[in-house]
């Protein structure tokens, strides 16, 4: 029979793309896409105005409150009371200076690097167990002496695994609906690094960047029927990570009932619900604390926001909290935005970014209130600690970036 019969319009037969060929189609539709942002500083608007209010709101109250909390150990370890202070507002500085160069620099840049900075980080996660150069505090091998300061590995990697889902999830976006392989190679690399930040041990950045990891899945749309199979699974994963270390379980046996153990592992929560209690609606002033005075461990770096609830009272706890909320809810802000004028990557990253604020702040201040186990995480940008000062600073400049990128693509577009 011949191919085209008179009177008959001949069939069209559409090519069937391969995943390497459809996730090639996407990335250079996501390149066509990011032209107009190739420029540093051509396509950009001004940066959210809350957002930047938030973040350096959080900074100054930082500064105020790290030099209060550290007064008394500064004295006894340095007989400098303003040790942690000077050294923390070197850590803004450079923060600021890093979030100024990661804004700079064009969203489809980490995009494009996203596999080579996970490698990145994976090396660094690799150097920590080299003797002489990787450091251990309280049994907890987690840094890297680098002489001037110690760079803490597992704030680079949340970040690193932030922007490679977000990436992930880009380039593969047509198959998370109809597909179980994605979701099982982002996990698989995910766990990866799960099992190396475990066994330093750091169980409480595992679980912000897992949590983090599945978040960004659900906003991208995965089968919902895959991604609660997976949610389930690594609900079940974790929990018997946590039973399977003694220490693990002392601490969870410890949060349930802290007052039965006030010598001994329930010290510190008991002295942070003392200091959280005291404050009273608006506090015992400025400088007042007295859990500080070598009542409380880390005062001034995971229990912050007790010496905040003592000194400021629950009106400057609530304060505190609303600025994180504002942060996140600008982060989310954007990151719909970003989604609105077809910025995938960007979208993703941002909400990725709201995220980890989110949860680490929310895991900190409920451990400092007793609701939650002790974890041994920062509060993000309050707390002394240099790592992750700045690398929080670096989140907020990418995310300042997205936001630019995307109200100037929207504005073009007659969005907003």
């Amino acid at each position: 029979m011949p191919l085209n019969e008179p009177g008959k319009q001949a069939q069209r037969i559409e090519p069937t793309l391969t995943r390497k060929e459809n996730a090639a189609t996407h990335i250079n539709a996501f390149h066509h896409s990011q032209k107009q942002h190739i420029s540093r500083w051509q396509g950009l608007e001004f940066p959210d105005i809350w957002l930047l209010f938030a973040w350096l709101a959080l900074m100054a109250i930082g500064m105020i409150m790290v030099t209060s909390a550290s007064m008394s150990e500064a004295v006894g370890h340095n007989s400098d009371m303003y040790h942690y202070t000077t050294r923390q507002a070197t850590y803004y500085l450079c923060g600021l200076f890093a979030a100024y160069i990661c804004y700079s620099m064009p969203t489809h840049y980490y995009y494009q690097n996203s596999g080579r900075l996970l490698v990145i980080s994976l090396i660094l996660l690799g150097i920590i167990y080299i003797p002489g150069v990787g450091v251990s505090v309280n049994g907890a091998r987690r840094w890297i002496n680098l002489q001037l300061f110690k760079l803490q590995v597992g704030e680079i990697v949340k970040l690193a695994i932030t922007i490679y889902a977000a990436a992930f999830l880009q380039r593969n976006n047509q198959f998370l609906d109809r597909s179980w392989r994605p979701m099982i190679e982002l996990l698989a690399i995910t766990t990866i690094f799960a099992a190396i930040l475990i066994k330093q041990p750091d169980f409480g950045t595992t679980m912000v960047m897992v949590a983090v990891v599945l978040g960004m899945m659900y906003m991208a749309g995965v089968n919902a029927k895959r991604f609660t199979f997976f949610f389930l699974a690594v609900i079940g994963i974790m929990t018997a990570v946590l039973v399977a270390a003694p220490y693990r379980v002392k601490r969870l046996l410890t949060f349930l009932d802290p007052w039965e153990h006030q010598y001994d592992e329930g010290y510190q929560l008991v002295n942070s619900l003392i200091a959280v209690g005291s404050g009273g609606l608006f506090g015992s002033g400025l400088g007042q604390s007295v859990q500080k005075h070598d009542y409380l461990p880390e005062a001034h770096t995971d229990f912050i926001f007790a010496i905040i609830a003592e000194e400021l009272g629950l009106i400057g706890a609530l304060v505190v909290i609303a600025l994180f909320v504002l942060l996140v809810w600008r982060a989310f802000t954007i990151g719909y935005l970003a989604d609105r004028v077809r910025r995938r990557f960007a979208s993703l990253l941002a909400y990725g970014i709201g995220l980890t604020i989110a949860i680490q702040a929310l895991v900190n201040i409920g451990v400092t209130t007793g609701l939650l186990p002790t974890k041994g995480l920062t509060l993000p940008l309050v707390s002394y600690g240099g790592s992750s000062v700045v690398i929080v600073c670096v989140s907020l400049g990418i995310l300042a970036r997205i936001d630019a990128e995307s109200r100037y693509q929207a504005k073009r577009e007659g969005i907003i």
